[in-house]
């Protein structure tokens, strides 16, 4: 019995470079909504100590803004997006199914942290609720964009040029 430096995910016989082509494809839905998440999480931090609450709990603010909501966001969506979208659809039908996933999942989020903020006022909700809710149209033309670059041709290529 040989040892392998891969488990392969198919029955067919396969090799290192077909596992990790595979392996890539159902990292990609995590790491792009992990790096989204992360980009807008700072674009919040900062417009929340700049403009909106200053540097008042700044440590929950980065614990919360800058680890624990974009492993969440990126977390969820990548295991969904692989449990409904990967190896099933594919093309717009897809990128639009991914969009509409991502504002139902995403946008519960915000609203959870919408409400959250009312409670604890870190980021001054109570103050600027439409921070917070000017996010919806966002989410949804985020999670299109993930979905074209996942699931069209041309995203692929793309993804493949940035090394994912």
């Amino acid at each position: 019995m040989t040892e392998n430096n891969f488990q392969v995910l198919y029955t067919e016989e396969g090799d290192i470079k077909t596992a990790q082509k595979r392996r890539m494809i159902y990292l990609r839905p995590f790491l792009l909504f992990y790096g989204g998440s992360l980009i807008g999480e700072i674009i919040f931090l900062a417009v929340g100590i700049l403009i909106m609450s200053g540097t008042r709990d700044l440590l929950y603010k980065v614990l919360w803004t800058l680890v624990f909501c974009p492993l969440g966001m990126g977390g969820a969506m990548g295991g969904i997006i692989n449990c409904f979208i990967v190896d099933q659809y594919y093309g717009k039908k897809a990128a639009h199914f991914t969009a509409l996933l991502s504002l139902l999942v995403l946008s519960s989020c915000n609203y959870l942290c919408y409400n959250l903020d009312r409670h604890f006022g870190w980021f001054g909700a109570e103050d600027h609720p439409m921070w917070f809710h000017w996010r919806y149209p966002m989410i949804w033309v985020v999670g299109f964009q993930n979905g074209l670059l996942m699931f069209t041709d041309e995203g692929q290529r793309k993804l493949v040029r940035m090394g994912m």
